[in-house]
């Protein structure tokens, strides 16, 4: 009996320890309610936009904004750049002629000429993901990131001895495009010496070892890999710095004059650019950064399917319409066969006269005048409502119909007259 009660005292103890712990963490979960959800939604901090973007920022535009697009799709450009790795021996032309039906992004397709850079978002995959979350993430800040970064170099004065570029300002944006339209010249720079003073110590840039010998210093800052020339519809998107985002065109809209070159102010401001919207589908399973985005681009496939399904009704609604009018010109058909059941009926009433002798009797001539003022009564209720030329239109049917009757069954002094 001791034993029982020691072993009792013992479960109960247990118990309200663990009750009073559960109580503690829900307590402690109240109060701190934002704690998870903002290590989980956290954005990117200026800093950590400067080290991700250090790299790539000095790019032309157009290359950018298709690096920048691509990393939304980390798994397309992991497939893509071991594609390229099988088909060495094509060369630029033949790769992007044969990949133009591979289901990929149109951004990853066009990174099909730049090994160098596919090979970089290809082996360095948290970078890339991390590129493409900021991106999905706030697009307005990582493109003032950019422009800061260029702005820092252009005070160290670097941006000046990009000899392959043309640099132009729009207000204070600082524009990057190729001087040759057709070939792309893509640099190499020490993300360490380019920028001059870096503000953020603790997020230095990201620093990428260049493949082969390559001598830069501050005389002579970057180093240009060979043109790559673009004989396909590489220019498709660009950026509109104005409004901080990104715009792109269908790549396969052939009837403009700039269908292989198209400027940069030409897609920003052509009028039939629209703004850049990330594709969950090329995303592949990959997961989203925060739940926030997830949810943002999983509730676009909700609205597809309400969309489908509003469709789908608005096809049963129309199959109804049809049914209806089927079942009316059914009935317009069963006209004929209403006449001879009016025939019939009026038969039975007479029978009926007949079989009656306290009925009133009504004769043949008066049904015949009844049902003639029937007619004529809704000949003039149809007439009322017919818009007058109508109206002249018949009488002047009728009066041809009456002269033909009397052309062909009257005598040859009566069809005188009507000549």
């Amino acid at each position: 009996m001791k034993n029982f009660i020691f072993l009792l005292s013992v479960v109960l103890a247990t118990l309200v320890s663990f009750t009073v712990v559960s109580a503690q963490a829900f307590v402690q979960q109240e109060q701190n309610p934002q704690q998870h959800t903002s290590t989980e939604e956290q954005p990117f901090s200026e800093a950590e936009l400067a080290q991700m973007l250090a790299p790539i920022a000095l790019y032309p535009d157009s290359l950018l904004t298709h690096i920048l697009i691509a990393s939304t799709y980390p798994i397309e450009i992991v497939e893509a750049y071991r594609w390229l790795k099988k088909n060495e021996k094509l060369n630029t032309q033949q790769a992007a002629q044969s990949v133009k039906n591979v289901d990929w992004d149109a951004s990853v397709k066009a990174l099909i000429p730049f090994e160098h850079i596919l090979s970089r978002l290809s082996e360095n995959l948290s970078w890339t993901q991390q590129l493409g979350d900021a991106f999905l993430q706030d697009e307005v800040r990582l493109l003032e990131s950019i422009q800061v970064l260029r702005e820092q170099a252009k005070i160290a004065g670097n941006l000046d001895k990009m000899d392959n570029m043309a640099v132009s300002y729009e207000d204070s944006d600082i524009i990057i495009e190729p001087r040759e339209k057709e070939i792309i010249y893509v640099p190499y720079y020490d993300t360490r010496m380019v920028y001059g003073a870096w503000h953020w110590s603790s997020y230095p840039p990201v620093y990428w070892r260049p493949y082969r010998s390559v001598y830069v210093n501050h005389y002579s800052p970057f180093y240009w890999h060979s043109g790559i020339h673009i004989s396909f519809n590489y220019f498709f998107s660009a950026f509109h710095w104005h409004n901080r985002h990104v715009v792109v065109v269908n790549p396969y809209r052939a009837h403009h004059r700039y269908y292989h070159q198209r400027p940069r102010r030409l897609i920003a401001y052509g009028g039939y650019a629209k703004r850049w919207a990330h594709q969950p589908i090329h995303r592949k399973g990959v997961a989203y950064r925060s739940k926030h985005t997830s949810k943002k681009y999983h509730s676009n496939r909700v609205k597809v399917h309400n969309s489908n399904k509003s469709l789908h009704l608005g096809k049963q609604s129309k199959m109804n319409t049809r049914a209806v009018v089927k079942q009316y010109s059914a009935n317009v058909r069963s006209k004929e066969y209403r006449a001879k059941a009016y025939r019939t009926k009026e038969l039975s009433s007479k029978k009926q006269y007949r079989s009656n002798v306290n009925v009133k009797k009504v004769s043949s001539q008066q049904v015949r005048a009844k049902t003639y003022r029937k007619s004529v009564n809704k000949h003039n209720a149809k007439q009322g409502n017919t818009p007058v030329r109508k109206q002249r239109y018949n009488t002047s049917r009728k009066q041809n119909h009456h002269k033909m009757i009397v052309k062909n069954h009257r005598s040859k002094a009566t069809k005188a007259r009507y000549k």
